[in-house]
Order: C-alpha cells, then structure tokens, then sequence
C-alpha cells in the first residue's frame, strides 16, 4: 500500500458516498469451491488496523494450488479484497486473464474466468504484484462454475447520450439506479472506452454496452453541472435486450468562459483512489470538463497520449501539471514538462516550495485545501490566521498565485469559513485569488465538480490557450463554482481580477452579478461583499425543474477609500443520486474587482492604513478620516495606531482613534485590547 498523506481522505470519502460503498456487495453464489478461506495479508509492512487478518505480512505473492477441471465455458472467482491501489495480476496457470480492481475497503469483488483457463487436474491460481511491497488484504477466493451473466440473469442493456440541440454523440457519466434507490451493479461493461463503477457507467460518444440483472432501474444522464439530467426508466424482463438514448441539453451559458478543473488524479501515479490513467480521460471527457490538469501527487503526468490513445482528444485540452506534496502543505504548480525532473517535495519552507515549483518553468501555484486535514491542522490552522486582521503566527510568506475556496472532495460543512480566511488576507493586502476544483481520486467523484472559469477566445475545447489561462488566475480574472456559475461587472465595464476606477467617491458603483444553474441544481442566496463585509444579500428566484439565470443589479456607492468587491451564489445540493457530494451545498464565486478610488493604484485597507499613519496625525484627526471609512479601514488603523502604544496604553489609544465602536469586528478587537 503506497501511504500519502491523501490516503485517509479518500478512504473517508469512499465510505461516506453511496455510489462507492456499494461496489460489489454481491448475491452470495451457490455451489461456489473455497479456494482459499482466509484473508491474507500480503506486502512488507506491519499493519494493524485491519481486524480481518494478521498484522504481519504473509508473503508477497498468493499462490492457491488445486485439483480441477478445465473450464469450457466462463467462470466466476470471487474475492475478498482490501487496499488494492497498485497492479495486482490474476493468473490462471502462468497466464494473466484479470487484474485486480481497485479497493480502499474490504469488499468482495467478482472476476470473470475466461474459457479455457483452467485444466483438467493440476491448477494454479495466483495472485502477483508489480510492487511486492505493496500492503493488501486478499481473500477468501471462491470459484464458481458459472458466468456471472447465469449467476444474476443479467440482460444486455445499451446506453448511448446526445446532444438533444445538435443530434451530436456525447460522452457522459450514466448512473443506474435500482428499485430501490441503490446503485446498482453493472456486469460486462468494462472496455477501454468505460469507467464502471457499482452504479455508474462513464460512457464514450460510441456510447456503451453493458448488462444489468433482470428488474426495475432509473438511469440518469449527465455531463457536468453545465448540462441538463437525462432520465429513463428501465424493465428488464426475463428476456430480450433494450436500447436507451438520452437526450442532453446545454443549460448554463459559458460562452466566452472555459471550464477547468486545476487539482485531479489517478491512482496509476497518485498511488491511491481508483481510477486508472485511461478511466480518468473517459471522465474527464464524460463531466465536460475543457481545461484538465493533471496533479497526481509528486508526479509530471502527461494526459496526452492516452487521450490521443482513446480518442478524445477534441473534448478537453491536457495540461501537465504537479500537486508536490510536502510536510507543510500540498501545492499545485503548471503547466510542467512530463520528461523534466520533478519539483522539489521535501522542504518544509514556503518560499523555498514555490520558488522551487516556478524554477521548473510552473507559471501558476496553487495553495490547496488550506484548512486540510482539519480546520486547525492545516496550513492555515497551523499558522493561526486571524480573521480580523489577516495575520499568521507564526508568520507564515505565501507567495502562491491563488488558494482554494472550493475542493469538492474535502469536506467543508461550513463554506464560508474559507472565505473569511480569504477576506482577511485580501483585506491584509495579500493578493491571493480564489480557485474551484474537484481534487477527484476516483471514478465515482465527479471530477470537475468544482471548477474555476476563466475568459476565453475560443468555445473549442480542444484549443484553449494554456498560457492565457495561466494568466487569467494568476490575475484573478476568474470565476469558481461547484455546480453554479456566477459571473460580475462593475459599471458595465470592469470585470473579475479589473482595477475600477470610477469618476469620483460616493457616485454610485452599478455591480450586476449573473448566477447560472442547471435545472436539477437549485440556487438559494447572493451576497455581495465590500472589504469583506456583506452590502447586499438577494433571494434567487428560479422555477422548479428549469434552468437558473438570474441577473441582480446592486446600487453601491462608492466608498471614499479604495476597497474590493466579491459576490457568492449559495444553493443546495444537487437532488439525486447523480452527482454525489462531500459538502451539502452548491457555490459560486467571483474574483475581487479592485476599486481604485483616488487613482494611484489599488491599495488594500491595511496598507491605507499605514499610509494614514505614516503622516503621525493625532487620534482626532484619525476619527475624523475614520467616520466615514468601512469595518475593515476602521479596524486596520485602529490597530496600526496601538502596535506602537505601549501596551498598558493600547485600549485607552484604540478608544480614543476609534470612538465608538460600530461593528462586531471592532468591538472585538476592543475585547482584545481590554
């Protein structure tokens, strides 16, 4: 087992998701020969927290010995497996016939036995590694002399996704859903242009064949949070096949934007999740996602060639790139070279990271899940960031180009406490912009269920220009969603990432915010947002079972002091089992506009703050510039004015540069003082 600090994540994650608990919890066979009774530990490690075998390795390859007869026809092996994220082959007599499927859980798993397999008398069925150091739990394994297809008289089903507009093949993500409410298993549609899961099928734009045991099933179509749900309800009889068209349409208005998914993985080179490297491209192509980073952990992936290999090359462009996995923190950097040395991953200083990762050629670096694995064990958490004040103790540099506001995979029960992180460091005057992804390690999370949405010369998703997408999130020009998309414009003119500078303080700023949604997503709430304090909060009207696109217009005035405007979009969680969430929400956000008020350039509210400060006024002068300055001017003065102030003086100064104290923000930092 290759250990990452990721691993336990995505074991928690595997777990909590319906679409992935239930892989193979299979019909007990009759008549099935126990090849082997126990669960084995194979590999080199001591391991301690599996109860259903023993801690010490027993070997590193299975060998099962056996009397038999030759199979003239299918069989089926049945195996109990656990933590299965590296190459394990199955052979039957020396020849491979199987690989083992990826499991984080003990699970049981079923493979097909292909004729011919087996023969009569002596046979040897085996259990090999690529790495033989890799921990894992393999058995019991039983064989049955049947086909699955006879075991659970499964009927051929196929399934094939349009483009209800263009008549255009598609290629989606299909869950199958059984009677009652399951995921269901699927049988025989495993090919080099599927990804199957227990209860979902990624099918190509050839669309896909597969079978599904006799019954009732509801099978829905999707294609990312850009495009309608499909349904269709499917009968199964005793008898006959049945095939299934669904129909997709474009919901949500990106023209102009490209969608990309900046954190994504494969257990081929993350070394744990389960999607392979060819799965990962059907996925990829299946949830529309048009920008794909690649970011498997320490590693310079290429998706490329096996793009190329399957034949998808027209639905998304590739980029190279490296989540470098460190002590301190997990950092993505791109676009990279795959033949180049990889960036450094065993320093433990920020500086030296990201000054290491852009050595590499890297024009973007990415601060991930910042309040991962826990809100006080974290980047964040471990360098106590203040709310208030936007300051790290101990100190802590970030010279990153954004961090993320949306990882669909991590949990977040509370959406908004990275965004107060977020406000505090803009407010602070640390230019750092905000970035959506889905960090996916497997098949059954969507990848592409956060995304970050950046300006684009072309719709075509395979010609996007990498280098200006680099440039649009280095600059903010950008917008982030997890399931809605949300763009603004500041006087019909400025946009996210654009310094505004409007024709004089008090004239009125007109902020129209858009927030899109597909029709099975509903948006709730938006905010708007001035130096971190809500200006605005507007109900989004939408009709139940259509597409949302809501416009807002918000009349602000303009403050007399330079400030930044962010607007958020909040609904809830996607309805059904189509699109499984972490997090019981769906978000939108946009990229600050700066407002430049006195055009000299932007300037944060703590380095106004300084600026005012640096004149040595007196506390009444100071009251009199603060009487019409917002919370955050107010606090960051305030609290320049005392860092000099002796401290048994400090709340006597804060009162006097202040007076009376009119937010929650600023009685809190009396409360500090006191």
């Amino acid at each position: 087992m290759i250990v990452t600090p990721r691993t336990r994540r995505v074991a928690l994650v595997v777990v909590s998701s319906a679409l992935l608990t239930a892989a193979a919890v299979l019909p007990a066979p009759q008549g099935e020969r126990v090849l082997e009774a126990r669960r084995v530990h194979l590999g080199n490690d001591v391991v301690r927290d599996w109860p259903e075998t023993t801690p010490e390795p027993q070997g590193s390859v299975l060998e099962l010995k056996f009397e038999g007869a030759a199979n003239a026809a299918e069989w089926t092996l049945f195996v109990d497996q656990r933590s299965i994220d590296g190459v394990w082959r199955l052979k039957a007599n020396g020849v491979e016939f199987a690989r083992l499927k990826a499991a984080v859980e003990l699970q049981t798993r079923a493979y097909a036995v292909p004729a011919g397999a087996f023969v009569n008398g002596p046979n040897v069925l085996s259990f090999e590694p690529d790495d033989p150091k890799d921990d894992v739990v393999i058995g019991a394994v039983r064989l049955v002399e049947r086909s699955q297809r006879e075991l659970y008289s499964t009927r051929p089903v196929r399934v094939r996704v349009r483009n209800a507009a263009t008549n255009e093949a598609l290629p989606a993500r299909v869950s199958v859903i059984d009677a009652a409410g399951k995921p269901a298993p699927i049988y025989y549609g495993e090919s080099p242009h599927t990804a199957v899961r227990a209860g979902v099928i990624y099918v190509g734009p050839q669309g896909a064949a597969f079978e599904l045991a006799a019954g009732k099933y509801t099978l829905h179509a999707t294609r990312g949070a850009e495009w309608s749900l499909a349904t269709r309800a499917l009968e199964l009889g005793a008898d006959g096949a049945d095939e299934v068209e669904l129909a997709l349409r474009r919901e949500v208005d990106t023209r102009g934007f490209a969608a990309a998914d900046t954190h994504i993985h494969t257990l081929q080179f993350s070394g744990h999740g389960d999607a392979s490297a060819e799965e990962r491209q059907v996925t990829l192509a299946g949830e529309g996602v048009e920008l794909a980073i690649a970011t498997d952990h320490n590693h310079n992936i290429d998706y490329v060639p096996f793009q190329r290999a399957l034949g998808l090359s027209r639905f998304y462009t590739a980029v190279v790139g490296n989540e470098v996995t460190t002590k301190v923190g997990h950092f993505n950097g791109f676009p990279l070279r795959a033949t180049d040395e990889i960036p450094p991953h065993k320093l433990e200083d920020y500086l030296k990271i990201v000054e290491g990762i852009r050595a590499k050629g890297a024009q973007v670096v990415i601060l991930n899940h910042p309040r991962w694995p826990s809100h006080t064990d974290s980047p964040f958490g471990n360098h106590h960031l203040d709310h208030l004040l936007g300051r790290f103790d101990p100190p802590l540099a970030l010279p990153v180009d954004a961090t993320e506001l949306i990882n669909a995979t991590t949990e977040e029960l509370e959406p908004t406490l990275l965004f107060r992180d977020w406000f505090a460091l803009l407010n602070r005057g640390v230019r750092i912009f905000a970035v959506g992804s889905s960090d996916s390690h497997t098949v059954g999370e969507p990848v592409g269920q956060g995304r970050t949405y950046f300006p684009s010369a072309t719709d075509d998703p395979a010609q996007l220009d990498v280098d200006a997408a680099c440039q649009a999130i280095k600059n903010g020009r950008t917008s982030i969603g997890m399931g809605l998309f949300a763009t603004v414009e500041v006087d019909g003119r400025w946009r996210m990432g654009d310094t505004a500078q409007p024709a004089r303080a008090g004239e009125p700023l007109k902020v129209a915010l858009r927030v899109q949604a597909p029709s099975w997503i509903r948006a709730r709430d938006v905010q708007l947002f001035v130096n971190g304090v809500e200006r605005g909060k507007r109900a989004v009207s939408a009709a139940e079972g259509e597409p949302t696109d809501a416009r807002f217009e918000f009349a602000l005035a303009t403050p007399p002091h330079d400030a930044w405007i962010v607007c958020v979009a909040t609904g809830d969680a996607a309805r059904g089992p189509h699109w499984p969430q972490t997090n019981p929400y769906t978000l939108a956000a946009t990229n600050p506009v700066f407002v430049d008020v006195d055009g000299d350039g932007w300037t944060s509210p703590a380095d106004t703050a300084r600026a005012w400060l640096s004149a040595k006024p007196s506390d009444e002068e100071l009251r009199a510039k603060l009487a019409g300055a917002d919370e955050a001017l107010r606090v960051h003065t305030t609290w320049a004015a005392v860092e000099a102030t002796p401290q048994e003086q400090r709340l006597e100064r804060a009162r006097s540069v202040l007076g009376n104290a009119r937010s929650e923000a600023e009685r809190e930092l009396l409360r500090r003082l006191e």
